[in-house]
């Protein structure tokens, strides 16, 4: 994953460096994404002061919400099941009186009463069991990014001791990486 490679517009929160600090490499946005850093946090030498209480990250836009719409369970198939059943009923409820000679005509109403009432309950039980949007977006967020970080790390630091046989650690790597990233070192002293 290269910067050239990293949509900024599809992730769901923007980075929103202080000012007059250095805006980060695309990559390391990617891979961050919902980090909110201690208040002593300096990713480059020469950082300024962290303002008290600076928002890092703002929603971005429709990527926000395609992001937990994305991470929701799909519907599940009872909702459909339990949906039929209630216009069942409700069907049978309206038409009885027109359909039904006299004397059957309370238990027809009775059944689609019990379907309707069946049916409406099954969606509502369905529908809350699926579950609730999160109750921290950005610790969903982080979750999510922490994820993807660890995958990316894991695979380029496969990548790179296959090219350089230098004993670094993976902890080594990652430093170097992020002070790349946030314009410390030169593409070619990383590599």
């Amino acid at each position: 994953m290269s910067s050239g490679e990293v949509d900024l517009d599809a992730l769901p929160v923007r980075f929103n460096p202080p000012d007059e600090w250095r805006v980060p490499d695309a990559v390391w946005v990617s891979l961050h994404q919902g980090f909110i850093p201690p208040h002593d946090w300096q990713p480059y030498e020469s950082a300024p002061a962290i303002p008290p209480e600076w928002p890092w990250w703002e929603e971005n836009g429709t990527s926000w919400y395609r992001f937990f719409r994305a991470q929701a369970p799909s519907p599940a198939r009872g909702v459909g099941n339990w949906f039929a059943l209630g216009a069942l009923g409700l069907f049978a409820v309206v038409l009885s009186p027109f359909t039904l000679p006299p004397e059957t005509l309370g238990i027809g109403g009775a059944v689609g009463v019990i379907f309707l009432v069946f049916g409406i309950r099954g969606v509502i039980r369905t529908l809350r069991t699926q579950g609730a949007a999160p109750s921290d977006a950005l610790a969903t967020i982080r979750e999510w990014s922490r994820e993807r970080r660890e995958t990316y790390f894991r695979k380029e630091y496969a990548l790179f001791r296959s090219r350089d046989p230098r004993e670094l650690t993976l902890d080594e790597f990652m430093t170097i990486r992020t002070a790349t990233w946030w314009g410390e070192n030169s593409a070619s002293e990383e590599s």
